[in-house]
């Protein structure tokens, strides 16, 4: 890791000397002051990941580690005819996951409208193939190009993809390609992430503080709808639930209401707090 000499809020993590390392991750200083960010090798100057570590958990999520892994695929005369094989990229982790990169491959999912040839459809659907048996989802609009070359005979390209692995995926808000040109003929993607949504529980009578004396008062006149005279089955379940829904009203509107948090759980008790604290 070290620090850019021009954007003094921006660590560098690559890899080793020696050379020029093909792939780099830039992370703000102020993201490394609250979190913890360590460089992971992978024995190639083409692929490199950052692991993000909070011990309170990140985007609000009950994850605490985050990897991010830059990849950039160089041709090779040997199968599986790139730098990196498959399996090194996609590999199961229990927490969230981005892969994103130059993967130097030509996939109808990512392009739909480009004609591949069979060697080129052979050779990422090997790719493609590893990363959703894992499984990975291809974040990439289809069609978008992320490729644009400087001459005027080939045309663009989506050869930048992102992948995010099982517990990423929820977590992931959009990605596009607005920002503005770094002057390459490769355009930035962005991708972003969100906490995920979290459904609160509705609120339930706390029948611990159920008022007990007022519920026997207020039972002492209440008084059921008579059944109907010629009950058919339609009928009779209706008069069953009005009479249900009255005199359950009736008892709950004695009780306080009580909202548990989203990570409280109905089994848990005062004697299981006291035994978690021994």
């Amino acid at each position: 890791m070290s620090g850019s000499p021009n954007f003094r809020g921006i660590y560098v993590f690559h890899p080793p000397p020696p050379g020029r390392p093909p792939v780099a991750i830039y992370v703000s200083r102020l993201l490394n002051q609250h979190l913890s960010c360590s460089t992971v090798f992978h024995n190639s100057s083409e692929m490199l990941s950052v692991q993000i570590l909070s011990p309170e958990g990140l985007f609000g999520s009950p994850h605490r580690s985050l990897r991010v892994t830059s990849v950039y695929l160089l041709r090779t005369n040997r199968p599986p005819y790139r730098s990196i094989p498959p399996e090194r990229i996609f590999s199961f982790l229990p927490y969230p996951h981005l892969v994103l990169g130059d993967f130097n491959l030509h996939h109808p999912l990512a392009d739909p409208c480009r004609s591949l040839s069979e060697r080129e459809f052979t050779i990422s659907t090997h790719y493609f193939d590893a990363a959703f048996d894992v499984p990975y989802h291809l974040l990439n609009t289809p069609g978008v190009y992320t490729g644009f070359p400087f001459d005027t005979i080939t045309r663009p390209s989506v050869l930048d993809l992102a992948f995010a692995n099982t517990a990423l995926s929820s977590l992931v808000s959009s990605r596009d390609t607005t920002l503005p040109s770094t002057s390459s003929d490769h355009v930035p993607c962005e991708v972003t992430l969100k906490p995920p949504l979290v459904m609160l529980p509705p609120p339930t009578p706390h029948w611990a503080l159920l008022d007990l004396d007022a519920v026997g008062k207020a039972l002492d006149t209440f008084t059921i709808l008579p059944c109907p005279e010629w009950p058919t089955p339609n009928s009779l379940s209706r008069w069953f639930d009005i009479s249900a829904t009255r005199l359950t009203s009736l008892i709950t509107s004695h009780a306080p209401s009580k909202r548990p948090c989203p990570r409280s759980k109905p089994w848990w008790s005062p004697r299981l707090s006291s035994l978690r604290r021994e």
